[in-house]
């Protein structure tokens, strides 16, 4: 059975229902809960085989989940519009990047790394690391040369640690997702959340949420409170086929 986060006073709980009709319809199990500490704590203790925000408030569940697990990052699951395929974004939380970036983005890569391995998600991973500008941008502000300089460490440190296809290029989305690279690193969890936000809930790009990234792993999808009933759907289904 899964758990899904309902907060019924959500004006987008009508879309989490939606979605729990159609589970239900296929032989998915599936039961709502409306109280946080319920929801991550069934995942925790493994009575379900996995989770769900929904519409609960990020407010309540990730604090919570914070003190349950400690430090954790989150990658958002989205098909990529250029070839169809599905490509991990992260940090998507806002506040998933500390002073010390470098530190939390290599975490962040080795915990996607530890992920697929034990998933049959991507038969090779490419990561690209974006930063603030085109390595030709250099020199024209003090942030945009340390998040380049911050975005080249990253990529020294990991290709040297681990047998894996990651580059940087600077700001260049587009050429990542064209060359079909299914690990995305933001500059920060800003940006990323921004980019998050720009495809998925302005484009309409399809999604499955977002995995929660961390030391202990733990079968929990974030979602957003503004996405449609097929996020939340997609979301299950994922989690099911992990």
């Amino acid at each position: 059975m899964y758990l899904m986060g309902i907060d019924y006073k959500n004006k987008n709980s009508e879309e989490v229902l939606k979605a729990y009709r159609k589970l239900l319809g296929e032989g998915v199990e599936v039961e709502l809960v409306e109280d946080p500490e319920e929801l991550v704590d069934a995942v925790l203790r493994g009575k379900v085989l996995g989770g769900i925000r929904g519409t609960l408030p990020s407010s309540e569940v990730i604090p919570y989940l914070r003190k349950r697990i400690g430090r954790f990052y989150r990658a958002s699951i989205l098909r990529n519009p250029f070839n169809g395929e599905y490509f991990l974004l992260a940090p998507v939380g806002v506040d998933e990047i500390g002073e010390e970036g470098f530190k939390d983005k290599v975490a962040i890569i080795e915990y996607i790394l530890d992920f697929l391995r034990h998933s049959e998600m991507f038969k090779d991973v490419k990561i690209g690391v974006l930063s603030g500008g085109r390595p030709s941008d250099y020199g024209r502000s003090e942030k945009i040369d340390r998040s380049i300089e911050e975005a080249a460490k990253v990529v020294k440190y990991i290709g040297k640690k681990y047998n894996v296809h990651i580059e940087h290029r600077g700001i260049v989305l587009e050429e990542y997702l064209k060359e079909g690279f299914n690990v995305i690193i933001a500059p920060d969890g800003i940006s990323g959340n921004l980019i998050f936000r720009s495809l998925a809930l302005v484009c309409g790009v399809e999604g499955c949420g977002a995995l929660v990234l961390s030391k202990r792993r733990v079968k929990f999808i974030d979602t957003s409170r503004s996405g449609t009933w097929h996020r939340y759907y997609n979301s299950v289904k994922f989690l099911k086929n992990l």
